[in-house]
């Protein structure tokens, strides 16, 4: 993404316009900080960039080797677990995933927004729109959906299509080579200033402008960085971000004129379901069908489910409590491993348990 010079290009026009002497900016899910860097290089009093990841070391080697430190602030966490000192002006990000709503990161950022974002501040990006279209994609199709139903050495792997035609694909063009069979259509505006739900419920027809073989519709958005808007449409200049094709199970004949419709679900942290409609036909498709199911799991994940730990459970609960400041990791994962020997065949691989424990929460 640094090296994404299309797509920076964009920020840096945006952040030139919104950041003025003495600004306040918080650049949520910095990374390496490149455009946090750019907000102190146009003036900002103050730069906080937020990431849970330790790259987060690394951007602050960077802000060094610019003598930028004396303005920035580094904090390897989650937006949820800090505690800024003040409100900031701008608040720069890049939560949007290849879909839009893909990775589930916009919550965060309404988070951050309601937080510390002060009256009259701004974001980038502060608008985003979806946008979706029925295509022909035979290879792409045949490679990953069609593919299951031809038997492979000799060995029938058909019970694998009914999972792969719930699942989404992101890809780029070249992989893709789609071909529109109607104009673009908007599923959903989101004005990231005002939302508190990053969620699609859309519904949507289009007039079929070629007649083909229908595989199912590729989806993209763009967004607005400033006055301008970035599209990660496949007809645009390639940023880092993939398009989504959406398969139908079965392919369809389209003539030109029909109409079909598209219906896209999608709550936050849920799963993604798609309805296509056209003469006769009705499909419809969900990520929640894309792997197998059983009515045990499924009860797992209920509200009212009444969850008690198993053994691995209870080695991790013993672990955590005896993270205290008094026990050496050693001494604990002795002991581990005698508790527990058919979770840990021995003392080291209960020690390496044990780090990714502390690395997590200590």
């Amino acid at each position: 993404m640094v090296f994404d010079d299309l797509r920076n290009g964009f920020y840096s026009a945006a952040i030139r316009n919104a950041v003025k002497k003495d600004s306040v900016v918080l650049d949520l899910g910095s990374g390496l900080g490149i455009h946090g860097f750019m907000a102190i290089l146009e003036g900002a009093r103050k730069t906080y960039l937020v990431d849970p990841s330790p790259v987060m070391q690394i951007a602050t080697m960077i802000a060094q080797t610019n003598g930028l430190s004396d303005r920035l602030v580094c904090l390897e966490q989650k937006i949820q677990e800090v505690d800024l000192p003040e409100k900031v002006d701008t608040i720069i990000s890049v939560f949007t995933g290849n879909f839009l709503l893909a990775e589930d990161l916009l919550p965060s950022l309404f988070y951050a927004r309601d937080k510390y974002l002060r009256t009259g501040g701004r974001l980038i990006p502060d608008k985003a729109i979806m946008e979706a279209v029925p295509v022909t994609a035979s290879e792409f199709y045949e490679k990953n959906i069609a593919a299951w139903s031809r038997p492979l050495h000799q060995i029938d792997f058909t019970a694998v299509r009914r999972f792969a035609t719930n699942d989404l694909y992101f890809d780029q063009p070249k992989a893709m080579q789609s071909v529109f069979l109607a104009e673009p259509a908007t599923l959903l505006e989101l004005d990231l200033m005002t939302a508190d739900e990053a969620a699609c419920r859309s519904r949507i027809e289009v007039k079929i402008s070629k007649s083909g073989l229908c595989h199912g519709w590729l989806g993209w958005f763009q967004m607005r960085l400033g006055d301008q808007w970035l599209s990660t449409s496949p007809l645009k200049t390639q940023t880092h971000w993939q398009q989504v094709f959406l398969p139908l199970a079965q392919p369809v004949q389209v003539t030109a004129g029909e109409k079909m419709s598209f219906e896209l679900n999608r709550p936050e942290f849920g799963e993604w379901t798609w309805t296509v409609e056209a003469d006769n036909m009705r499909q419809r498709q969900s990520t929640f069908l894309s792997e197998p199911l059983s009515p045990e799991a499924l009860h797992r994940k209920s509200d009212d489910y009444t969850a008690s730990l198993n053994i691995k459970g209870q080695a991790v609960q013993n672990i955590l409590e005896r993270l205290n400041g008094s026990e050496t990791t050693s001494n604990i994962a002795e002991d581990i491993a005698a508790l527990y020997p058919h979770l840990f065949p021995d003392q080291e691989y209960a020690k390496r348990f044990i780090i990714r424990l502390i690395e997590t929460y200590c």
